[in-house]
């Protein structure tokens, strides 16, 4: 089932299942990927309550078993819609038997999409339901099409962020997931400017920018077409695209980040964590602009 919001300017598209981004449209140009199951065949899932992966999927938390696979439990569990407007929606999803079998706790867990002009914010709302302190991390993947304008080519886009890194990016082994700790990509490496090519993406997997100063990143082709995310409460972007040259790039910010080479799997040590109090709620979101 889906749902539509919109404004003026723009409309979005929006998932009963996963409540996730489905389309994003401004002028009739889509920018969100529409999903391929050769390259990926997703578009913006949300992750929850892990972002990346654990050691084998499997982790304690608390001292709580925790087996999950890549991204956690939320995008593959049930959601119901709380609200509807004409320009936002509003998803929920609280604990089961079958995510406490995963992750051992009790949650609930709103996400509302709000469009105003060309700008979609994306809120997650995160409540800890249970009698124990509960660790997360939550994190956007929204996937974009690159390139969005006829005539343009992947290696036409760049990603320019607000502030010149002098940070080197991570880079996740592409068969685990997991992330050496000791070992930094000069992908970027002072300068505010990263070009998209293929062969980026090909040998290595998505590019980590953890504990980034910039709080904003455009992607944008040279027709002026493109998106600017903005993640203020964010302390990670992830830059990826897919194996196999496909035409999208994605853009993820999110609070933690995977596994890393130094951590052991105990879940509530993990880099980012969030740690709720019992009935204790936290929010953070970030903003998508179709430019």
């Amino acid at each position: 089932m889906q749902f539509e919001i919109k404004s003026r300017t723009a409309r979005a598209v929006l998932g009963l299942d996963g409540a996730m981004l489905n389309s994003l449209k401004k002028d009739g140009i889509e920018y969100l990927w529409q999903g391929d199951a050769q390259y990926w065949g997703n578009q913006a899932p949300v992750c929850f309550p892990i972002v990346g992966v654990l050691p084998g999927n499997e982790g304690t938390a608390f001292g709580k078993k925790c087996v999950m696979k890549r991204h956690g439990v939320a995008r593959i569990s049930p959601f119901e819609v709380l609200e509807q407007r004409p320009n936002s929606i509003t998803f929920v999803q609280r604990s089961s038997d079958a995510t406490r079998a995963a992750y051992p706790f009790d949650y609930e867990l709103r996400i509302k999409y709000t469009i105003v002009g060309d700008t979609i914010t994306n809120e997650y709302i995160i409540t800890n339901t249970g009698s124990d302190k509960m660790p997360f991390v939550i994190g956007g993947h929204p996937a974009f099409n690159c390139p969005l304008v006829e005539g343009e080519v992947f290696e036409d886009y760049k990603v320019v962020f607000d502030k010149v890194l002098t940070h080197r990016p991570l880079r996740p082994d592409h068969e685990t997931g997991l992330v050496d700790i000791d070992t930094r990509y000069d992908a970027l490496d002072n300068t505010d400017t990263l070009w998209m090519k293929h062969e980026l993406f090909e040998e290595l997997d998505s590019m980590i920018f953890d504990n980034i100063a910039s709080k904003c990143a455009t992607l944008i082709g040279k027709a002026g077409r493109g998106v600017r995310i903005e993640y203020q409460d964010m302390a990670n972007l992830l830059i990826w695209s897919a194996v196999g040259r496909p035409n999208f790039v994605a853009l993820e910010p999110w609070t933690g980040i995977s596994n890393c080479s130094d951590e052991d799997g105990v879940i509530e040590k993990k880099r980012g964590m969030t740690i709720l109090e019992s009935g204790e709620t936290t929010s953070v979101k970030f903003k998508i602009t179709l430019i």
